[in-house]
């Protein structure tokens, strides 16, 4: 009998401890559901309030929106500023999904250098960027340059980085002879070459002329092994030039390819109208801005070789690392 009682409490005890148990874990679920109710209820909360920031902005796209640049004030539409392409901070701050913090004046303060903004500012109203092409103020050049990159405009820095800033002669031509003119009649002029490190081919020097020509210029990588096989075009660019242009012409490329080591490419140039001047005794090797180019043997479809043709100049920036 009291075997009996003894395993009967036994019993009740255990049953007691997974009551409490059991009633332990369904407290734990009723808290962790009163939570997810809560955080359920703040997203929904943190929706309708960003639903009605963008109704706001979608509704206000003709409101005027004064900015304060670093003291410089500029005065713009709320679009203007919230339809400038990603990644653009602008299309951020102006989406909706961001509270703004206006100033007491109702100037909307931006911690930067205000000198600079007017550029921004007309490139989100109409992507133009007018920089003169003779203009010696490359400091300011590249001011903008770190203010576009702040602000995340892609398409600013692609027009800024036309413009031959930091700009390194390559010059491998050792005479120019302006008396034996080179006719363009069985193709392209050609020249291979390689870098030691990386950089950028933002144009080439091509022989002028006493009269006129028109020149396309194809830049592309091509197999180190095999010349002849091309691997990728790169980039192109087409001028015209004149006798006032002087002994050797500028081409730049539409924007700055870059150039790998370890990799060969290949410069053609398809030049017509009248006869041009030909560069002679160039150099296999030349180290220009820290840079080594190397220029490849190798026989044009016209006739030139590695050591005379038409490129007595390559030009190049140097990337600041």
């Amino acid at each position: 009998m009291q075997k009996a009682v003894g395993e009967f409490q036994e019993g009740v005890s255990n049953f007691q401890s997974l009551l409490d148990k059991l009633v332990s874990e369904v407290q734990k679920e009723r808290e962790k559901l009163e939570q997810e109710k809560a955080q359920l209820f703040q997203d929904r909360q943190d929706f309708e309030d960003e639903s009605k920031r963008v109704a706001q902005v979608a509704a206000s796209d003709n409101e005027q929106i004064t900015l304060n640049v670093g003291g410089s004030i500029f005065k713009t539409t709320a679009a203007t500023l919230r339809d400038s392409p990603a990644p653009s901070l602008f299309a951020a701050m102006f989406s909706g999904r961001h509270a703004l913090s206006f100033q007491k004046d109702g100037t909307l303060f931006i911690d930067r250098d205000g000198r600079h903004f007017h550029d921004i500012l007309n490139f989100l109203r109409d992507g133009s960027f007018n920089f003169p092409t003779d203009s010696t103020d490359l400091k300011g050049l590249l001011e903008l340059r770190a203010e576009a990159d702040f602000y995340g405009l892609p398409g600013l820095l692609e027009h800024i980085d036309r413009y031959p800033y930091s700009l390194t002669h390559v010059r491998r031509a050792g005479t120019m002879n302006l008396e034996d003119n080179w006719l363009y009649e069985d193709g392209q002029d050609e020249i291979v070459f390689s870098v030691d490190t990386h950089c950028q081919l933002l144009g080439a020097g091509l022989c002028g002329t006493e009269s006129y020509i028109t020149a396309e210029l194809e830049l592309t990588e091509v197999n180190p092994v095999d010349f002849s096989q091309e691997l990728k075009k790169l980039r192109e660019a087409a001028q015209t030039f004149t006798k006032v242009d002087g002994q050797v012409v500028q081409i730049m490329l539409q924007t700055p390819a870059h150039l790998e080591p370890k990799k060969c490419y290949m410069l053609s140039a398809l030049v017509k109208g009248n006869d041009s001047f030909c560069c002679e005794d160039c150099l296999d090797g030349v180290i220009a801005g820290g840079v080594r180019i190397t220029f490849h043997g190798w026989e044009s479809p016209n006739g030139t070789n590695e050591c005379r043709g038409q490129f007595p100049e390559l030009y190049i920036r140097v990337p600041k690392m």
